[in-house]
């Protein structure tokens, strides 16, 4: 079993796919599931993006799974009513944050997670235990496990992202001192042997396989953690085990 955590659906300058194209990319690769998070809800229009993502889940429901996700934290209530929502309707059993104020694809627009606005949000998905795939850095994700103990944070790209600075050794600092962090192997950017280091750091219950598909090659993305030399006992973790356990997707 083989399913990618880290995956978009939807459209965004340069890139579209939806669900038909991504299982036959997919199948192509080799993955069994994939957990997605929509493009637009994300960048435009949450309400929306997450109604298609969920009519997704209704024509897959045994290949793909969702995450809720928000335009920005500053809607307030509406924002934690509309991740209330995803679970209860669709059935989406994660939260995507990528917390912006503007600009699609710009970096300097994204602002901090760890902002009062977004505690509410973090809150509700730990009270429903729903984990929470975060666009973040490292101290971001510290921040917010100061806050709210409970929330199970899958810190995306373990730190090798331009907003994290490309630095995943701090990724594997922060998760070693809050146990509720976890890690995805997406990277933008790769390091040899920096999957390894994480498992050894954290153990291997708290590293999760993603891709990024279709912003970045999932071949790629797969041959990373399948060229490892990591034991077949912790490969099923990372490939399928650990995402299974925290959405309790049998």
């Amino acid at each position: 079993m083989i399913i990618d955590a880290h995956v978009h659906i939807g459209k965004l300058p340069g890139y579209a796919a939806d669900a038909e194209e991504l299982l036959r990319l997919a199948d192509r690769v080799g993955f069994d599931r994939i957990v997605c998070s929509h493009f637009g809800a994300m960048d435009y229009d949450m309400y929306e993006g997450n109604r298609q993502l969920g009519h997704a889940i209704h024509l897959h429901p045994d290949r793909i799974q969702g995450y809720a996700a928000i335009t920005s934290a500053r809607y307030g209530q509406r924002a934690v009513d509309e991740i209330q929502r995803c679970h209860e309707v669709y059935g989406m059993r994660g939260v995507k944050i990528l917390h912006r104020v503007g600009g699609l694809g710009s970096y300097g627009l994204i602002t901090s997670i760890n902002e009062p606005f977004m505690y509410p949000i973090i809150q509700r998905a730990a009270e429903l235990k729903l984990p929470i795939l975060a666009h973040s850095t490292p101290e971001e994700c510290e921040g917010l496990s100061q806050v709210v103990p409970d929330a199970v944070i899958i810190m995306a790209h373990a730190g090798g992202c331009p907003t994290a600075l490309g630095d995943w050794n701090r990724a594997i600092l922060a998760a070693r001192r809050y146990s509720n962090i976890f890690l995805d192997t997406t990277s933008s950017m790769n390091d040899l042997g920096y999957i390894e280091a994480a498992v050894a750091a954290v153990g291997p219950e708290r590293v999760l396989f993603g891709t990024d598909m279709p912003l970045l090659d999932p071949f790629f993305g797969l041959s990373k953690v399948t060229g490892t030399e990591l034991s077949s006992e912790t490969l099923a973790l990372l490939l399928a085990g650990n995402i299974q356990r925290l959405m309790n997707w049998a």
